[in-house]
């Protein structure tokens, strides 16, 4: 039986070894031997782990879910059922992006029709009456619907792709466990800041308060495939290490 070294064991999983010594940190993937050095060596027991880990990952789980799933592995097959017709779904709304965007492609401007097609279930018309009612008489409301007047059809696909790789790159960071406060979670901070920045004038502060607000509703968090609360955590460290008072944070 051969013994990889972490080195060797992150090319076999195509993960980082960064990520290895965490889920090692957290127990999820805790190595069967060390060497006299206190080297890692990952036996082929660890790796069948591993190849579940990122499977359960890919799936969309939380490590900590996953790490419940590996120690029961009884109720392992509802919650795999339960992430698959996720990830069905999900390939439908990719195979229904790719149409719109043939249908885009086609066309001289992108109906309401196009970018609900676009964006699922994230883009409704009834969605855009909804943030009317609640924010129509402030300035923000006002620069964002200038900004989407003037939105070309690639433009929207650039936001779309914008909004996907946030997504994915949040999904990323919180799979790695990295830290609120670290320099890596600061850049997942200012993708986001960057993001909101394009249609509205965006300042720590409102930052923090929208974060609040997307743990408080149901939609927000399925958009970031679960992580909503990961991400409040990142921008309110961040936003502490900018001198702001979380105790007090206003719209301003």
């Amino acid at each position: 039986m051969t013994d990889h070294t972490i080195g060797e064991a992150a090319d076999i999983l195509n993960v980082t070894t960064r990520t290895l010594r965490h889920w090692d940190h957290i127990g999820l993937l805790v190595p069967g031997w060390r060497t006299w050095a206190d080297h890692r060596l990952y036996t082929e027991a660890d790796l069948d782990r591993a190849w579940q880990i990122l499977v359960y990952r890919e799936a969309g789980l939380p490590l900590k879910e996953i790490a419940e799933l590996l120690d029961e592995p009884a109720s392992a097959r509802d919650a795999l059922l339960h992430q698959r017709e996720v990830l069905v779904e999900r390939i439908g709304h990719l195979h229904r992006m790719v149409r719109a965007v043939d249908d885009i492609l086609k066309e001289e401007t992108m109906s309401v029709e196009d970018r609900m097609k676009l964006f699922g279930d994230q883009w409704r018309p009834e969605y855009q009456e909804e943030a009317q009612q609640r924010w129509g008489e402030t300035p923000e409301w006002e620069q964002s619907q200038a900004v989407v007047a003037n939105l070309s059809d690639e433009d929207w696909l650039a936001v779309k792709q914008e909004q996907d790789e946030f997504v994915a790159l949040l999904a990323d960071a919180a799979a790695r466990g990295v830290e609120p406060g670290s320099g890596e979670a600061g850049g997942v901070v200012e993708k986001h800041r960057a993001s909101i920045g394009r249609f509205y004038e965006i300042s720590v502060e409102k930052q923090v308060l929208l974060a609040r607000m997307y743990t408080q509703d149901q939609r927000f968090n399925v958009t970031y495939r679960g992580h909503a609360e990961y991400l409040l955590s990142l921008i309110e460290a961040q936003a502490q290490q900018e001198g702001i008072d979380l105790t007090d944070v206003q719209w301003r």
